[in-house]
């Protein structure tokens, strides 16, 4: 059955690394320049920190029911009728957010490699490869991951690496110049791009993973070397394009790609960071369609999610070809409307999720007691009636 699956913790941190890298390498230099300015690297720093906080937290409340996924426990904490309310809006958000990367890609594509195709025809291929892929199940994709992870990191290598010639430290140069409040700005926006969205994985972690308690070294593996990458990107994007440059392109990495020329030999090798994003994007809305099928079929208690990923497909395809009228507006809501979004089931719906569930425990751990009490005293009253017989 496809929900009996288990992944090693190699495989879970291999995941979420190229889930964490996902949109944001090629996007999200661009709002934290705009910002922070030469200070965005300082955002995904601290960003970055804040991560590995929360990957604690989310191991936390992975723990409370280590056998259940993320919309089961919700059942279970919150009972059944609210907890498959809270599960529909979670596949809302899921559902609804797997479009938008769908967008992405496909604007990328349009924009720089096929502008003569129309946008509609590049998200029906790319959300073909996606219900494919989700049809065949997750253990089957992280093991194409493993595969996969090997280019994608020497590809990263050669890149960072050829880029460094093209570096101006005085792009970087004073740090805090306007002050800590654009640092903070810029650092909920990296928050809410890189750090509350993997809130997800709770619907594999630790239930799916085969060695749990090394699962939770993935997690933090997983993220911190997903973030040294971002922040590595996010300040060679600074020193190399400036910030207002970087500020002003959609694609700052790409762009920064354009400059590489080591030796007149190696140059112009843009398609190396294409590459990556594409795949690493690729990893990111596959989680979040598989999250959002799985969901969907749990709310209805259906055992095998596989009969509603053609039509969940088709209809992904529809949204992800309307969700945004134009492009700015794709940057509006990233900026403005994002961190609120993904704070809501990121932050509050596990915390709720958390302390209601350490309440009902200390609630009835009394009860328990009370039960315990009252089973010695009729022991005990049941012992000296016993005992008067016999005398």
């Amino acid at each position: 059955m496809p929900g009996s699956f288990k992944i090693s913790s190699h495989q879970l941190m291999i995941l979420i690394l190229l889930y964490s890298v996902g949109t944001v390498i090629l996007h999200t230099p661009s709002p934290l320049a705009g910002f922070a300015k030469q200070d965005a690297w300082l955002a995904a720093l601290i960003g970055t920190g804040i991560a590995l906080f929360f990957v604690w937290f989310y191991i936390r409340v992975g723990n409370l029911y280590p056998d259940l996924a993320l919309d089961q426990i919700n059942e279970k904490v919150f009972g059944k009728i609210v907890g498959k309310m809270i599960n529909l809006t979670f596949f809302i958000w899921s559902f609804s957010t797997s479009s938008e990367t769908i967008y992405y890609v496909g604007n990328f594509i349009e924009t720089f490699w096929m502008p003569d195709t129309t946008l509609l025809a590049v998200n029906i291929l790319l959300a073909a490869v996606v219900i494919f892929t989700v049809r065949l199940g997750l253990e089957t994709f992280t093991r194409t991951l493993e595969i996969f992870f090997i280019p994608v990191f020497l590809l990263l290598i050669v890149f960072l690496i050829s880029i460094i010639p093209e570096a101006n430290i005085q792009n970087i140069l004073p740090v805090f110049e306007d002050g800590a409040k654009p640092v903070i700005r810029a650092t909920l926006f990296y928050v809410s791009v890189f750090t509350l969205s993997p809130v997800m994985f709770l619907m594999i972690f630790p239930s799916k993973v085969s060695e749990r308690k090394k699962g939770g070294k993935a997690f933090y593996i997983g993220t911190l070397i997903g973030g040294i990458i971002l922040i590595l990107v996010i300040m060679l994007d600074i020193l190399v394009l400036g910030p207002d440059t970087t500020a002003r392109n959609i694609a700052p990495s790409y762009t920064m790609a354009k400059k590489i020329n080591v030796g007149n030999f190696l140059m112009q090798i843009e398609a190396i960071i294409a590459t990556i994003w594409i795949i690493t994007t690729y990893t990111r809305v596959v989680m979040y369609f598989y999250v959002s099928v799985v969901v969907f079929s749990n709310i209805f208690n259906i055992k095998d999610y596989r009969p509603f990923t053609t039509a969940l497909g088709m209809i992904m395809v529809f949204y992800s070809s309307i969700v945004f009228p134009t492009v700015p507006s794709s940057g509006e809501f990233n900026k403005n409307i994002w961190l609120f979004y993904a704070a809501t089931y990121g932050l509050v719906m596990p915390l709720l999720l958390f302390i209601t569930a350490k309440l009902k425990n200390i609630i009835k751990k009394p009860t328990i007691a009370n039960y315990d009490n009252k089973m010695h005293f009729s022991i005990w009253l049941d012992w000296m009636i016993v005992m008067n017989i016999y005398e």
